[in-house]
């Protein structure tokens, strides 16, 4: 009897760490600065350089180390530029997905 639960245990251990694996990284649970259409995507010598058009009717010039589909619907999180020039997007989620 000591085996199965010892079993009982694992398997419920098991399930208990992968549901938290779920849980923490799931990309959807992540929070952003903003959603948009991407449009004008340019490669420039370090990365990506883009607009977004956000649902407030925001346009939003954009740098990126990876490359976002033109016209994709995508979150971004980062910080704004010093000057509010460009948003140095540090995270990049496509949402067509």
């Amino acid at each position: 009897m000591a085996v199965v639960n010892r079993y009982i245990v694992l398997g419920f251990s098991l399930v208990l760490i992968l549901g938290s694996f779920v849980v923490l990284f799931d990309p959807d649970s992540v929070s952003y600065d903003y959603t948009g259409i991407v449009s004008d995507v340019k490669e420039s010598t370090n990365g990506y350089v883009f607009q977004m058009h956000t649902s407030d009717h925001e346009d939003i010039r954009c740098f990126s180390y990876e490359k976002p589909k033109e016209l994709g619907y995508y979150a971004i999180s980062g910080e704004m530029s010093d000057d509010g020039n460009i948003f140095f997007v540090s995270y990049l989620y496509n949402l067509d997905v």
